[in-house]
């Protein structure tokens, strides 16, 4: 059994949240365990004796709240220390990714550098002190440096290959895009689509459209996509399939163990939305969280057959449209907690191994949203996206967000409660990460603006009232120095080259 002591200052803590915690094994993947926590110490038991390694969300003091992960640890009969292993975790991913990226001639005295520098000392102390109190306080402080050391490694590659990506060339027309919910079509939120987004992504869900069995409401997208046409904006629509309970219409849910027939509903809900938008829509999303398992169960075969015929119809109703697969909780802890759910990176290799063709592959990176966004630190995004290079297909972060407003504790928060302060940092940051990955092709913010429907309250880049929160013009500042060619690389960082003041 793998233990953990954890500390409340002096003395072993008496209560420790267990928020999203859950095991891991080899290659990031999550198992079914039970974490219990008594005594000062979390437990944790699973089947079988592989080396695991316990992610959780972990307080990381001025850098916020996190999901943390230790090293792949053997079962022991005395406890490990948990932020010791934390912080190894931690100073080992400085050292995987400085090699991987080829970023060992980083200078002695850069950020990245010298706080690693600090993570180690202060590491080695831990290891070294007797007192478990002290060997505590030592390894929280290495902790915390070798988080910061990992954010500003990240960042620092993606300065590198920002200049070599867009060093001598500009970005793509369709860069920047927003997630625009159709249920209003006020004039400032058109403006702010008209000025500011290069790509429009329209949200199909299916209870909104056939509001009743048979009877449908087609005027909000109605509209949305007649005014995008007009506009000259590309419009990517979808997702076609989505099981999720917010979703699909009540009178579905009976069919939910009946297969056959719930496709059959399915092919003619697909077939009525695609006819209907097929002159419009370059770019559909096929599916969404369909492997997740989050309301309706499928077996692996059949989330495949799904994919394939939304594919197959696509292609039928308009030569050369494109297509792709959303993967909604991309980290994978679900599959802890579901026994059949498929990991996403599994899910799409079956996909692609199964001869499903798509075009590109659409990643969520939302976060500050209950079970499965969790908060993650820069390097672990980075990391993330970094394992789509082997897939060899173009890849849209297809809903980048963090809230404006402070959520609940269990959610995480990075370098301070969530604010519109906070936000508008983080996006300044994740933007030219994802954007210096030479295989991604565009993003998009989650929500354009904030409505009642939303999944997570301040998601949007405009308030309830149409005022742009800080977010909003540093995002949009990015994209218009992206239009020209950052030309050399002089050591300025990767945010000062894209404009970080938003000018």
């Amino acid at each position: 059994m793998l233990s953990f002591r954890v500390f409340e200052g002096s003395e072993p803590a008496t209560n420790w949240p267990l928020s999203n915690a859950h095991l891991l094994e080899r290659d990031d993947l999550a198992v079914r365990s039970e974490i219990t926590f008594a005594d000062g110490v979390i437990r944790c038991r699973r089947r079988g004796t592989n080396a695991a390694a316990l992610c959780l969300l972990h307080d990381a003091g001025p850098l916020g709240r996190l999901m943390l992960q230790t090293c792949l640890l053997p079962d022991r009969d005395e406890p490990y220390v948990l932020s010791l292993e934390l912080a190894r975790y931690k100073i080992k991913q400085f050292i995987a990714k400085s090699e991987e990226w080829q970023m060992f001639e980083l200078p002695f005295d850069h950020p990245a550098t010298e706080r690693w520098e600090q993570a180690r000392s202060q590491f080695t102390l831990a290891m070294n002190e007797t007192d478990p109190v002290k060997a505590n306080g030592h390894a929280r402080a290495s902790l915390d440096a070798a988080i910061e050391a990992t954010e500003r490694l990240a960042l620092a590659h993606a300065e590198i290959l920002l200049h070599r990506r867009f060093g001598g060339r500009a970005a793509s027309s369709t860069t920047l895009g927003f997630r625009v919910w159709p249920g209003q079509f006020t004039e400032n939120i058109r403006t702010a689509v008209t000025r500011d987004a290069d790509v429009v992504m329209l949200p199909v869900r299916w209870n909104l459209i056939e509001i009743a069995e048979g009877r449908f409401d087609w005027d909000p997208l109605d509209r949305w996509m007649s005014w995008a046409q007009g506009q000259g904006k590309p419009v990517v629509a979808g997702p076609l399939l989505d099981f999720s309970e917010e979703s699909l219409p009540e009178w579905m849910k009976v069919w939910q163990h009946d297969y056959d027939t719930c496709r059959d509903l399915v092919y003619d809900h697909l077939e009525r939305v695609v006819s209907r938008y097929r002159g419009v829509v370059g770019l559909w999303n096929l599916a969404s969280g369909l492997n997740t398992l989050e309301h309706f169960v499928f077996s692996p075969e059949q989330m495949v057959d799904l994919v394939r015929m939304a594919a197959l119809l696509v292609r039928q109703m308009r030569k050369g449209a494109r297509t792709m697969v959303e993967l909604v909780q991309p980290f994978g802890e679900f599959t802890a907690r579901r026994r059949d759910a498929l990991p996403p990176l599994l899910f799409l290799d079956r996909l692609l191994q199964e001869g499903v063709q798509l075009d590109c592959v659409g990643v969520q990176l939302c976060f500050g949203n209950g079970p499965g966004h969790a908060t993650r630190d820069l390097m672990q995004i980075s990391s993330l996206l970094d394992r789509f290079l082997l897939f060899e297909l173009p890849v849209m972060v297809t809903a980048l967000g963090v809230p404006a407003l402070p959520g609940a504790p269990q959610v995480g928060c990075w370098h301070g409660e969530w604010s519109p302060q906070v936000q508008s940092d983080w996006a300044a940051r994740i933007f030219p990460i994802a954007m210096s990955k030479p295989f991604v092709e565009a993003v998009f913010w989650a929500e354009l603006y904030d409505h009642p429907l939303q999944s997570t309250p301040g998601l949007g880049l405009l308030d309830a009232a149409g005022v742009p929160r800080p977010a909003m013009p540093r995002l949009c500042g990015m994209r218009r120095r992206l239009r020209r060619p950052l030309g050399a690389n002089k050591g300025v960082g990767a945010l000062a080259a894209l404009g970080e003041d938003g000018r």
